[in-house]
């Protein structure tokens, strides 16, 4: 998977960011579709307080705090994406976590800094995903293009967790409930050499309206997980043609 970073500009700004919702994304709130995500009163107050916070990486008092120069660009990118080799590196990326916290008063349950470190997880992972073999990709190196163009982009990423429910009267391990609801979970239709093409439903998708992509995978309360066409990971642009998100 390669993933051009020729035109990555570093670390976000306010502007660039509110600019980054205006694509097209399918959003729905009350059984109507959301035109400008930015500028909608259910929005608009959260995005104009990460743009705020995202201004605050360019400015002299926390550029060396939240930000590092990229060895590859030369752009400054947000410390959230930094790989830690060091202890002074985890102080550091501390240092960031604790501004964007502060700076929210803690009330952001969904900030750029949480899906950052996840991602970065996997990086570390990456020789264990490698040994995973399949014929038309490597997934360690997609996991490693991926962070590097999220790092350089610093792309905002949220996760979507659970799977759409028929009967929450029965466990999620019930067999009867999880074949009726076989459909409902997102699974593969069909596998290209150019990805997969996948059908149904994720839930909870904390910051999904306002973020540039969603990571998604197996849910742990999953009951099929021994079925291939469930086991995926991946992340995708929030405005990528056929994806709906419905708020609640």
């Amino acid at each position: 998977m390669a993933l051009d970073i020729t035109t990555a500009r570093g670390a976000m700004t306010g502007a660039r960011y509110i600019d980054s919702l205006r694509d097209g994304r399918d959003v729905w709130l009350d059984g109507k579709r959301v035109d400008d995500v930015p500028s909608h009163p259910a929005f608009s107050g959260m995005v104009n307080e990460l743009a705020r916070i995202y201004d605050l990486q360019h400015t002299e008092k926390h550029r060396d705090t939240m930000t590092f120069v990229s060895d590859e660009t030369g752009n400054r990118c947000s410390v959230s994406w930094l790989l830690p080799r060091s202890l002074e590196d985890l102080k550091k990326k501390r240092r960031n976590s604790e501004v964007w916290t502060a700076e929210s008063w803690g009330q952001l349950g969904r900030s750029p800094d949480v899906l950052a470190p996840y991602i970065i997880s996997l990086y570390k992972s990456r020789e264990r995903l490698s040994a995973v073999k399949h014929p038309h990709c490597d997934f360690g190196e997609n996991i490693v293009n991926y962070h590097r163009y999220c790092m350089e982009n610093d792309l905002f990423l949220t996760h979507a967790l659970g799977d759409p429910q028929v009967d929450r009267s029965e466990q999620p391990q019930n067999e009867q409930r999880a074949k009726r609801e076989e459909d409902l979970a997102l699974h593969v239709v069909e596998e290209t050499p150019e990805g997969i093409i996948i059908a149904g439903g994720k839930q909870l998708a904390t910051a999904a309206p306002i973020s540039n992509e969603t990571y998604s995978s197996l849910s742990a309360t999953f009951a099929n997980r021994a079925d291939p066409r469930f086991i995926l990971a991946f992340s995708i642009p929030t405005n990528s043609k056929g994806m709906k998100i419905l708020c609640r």
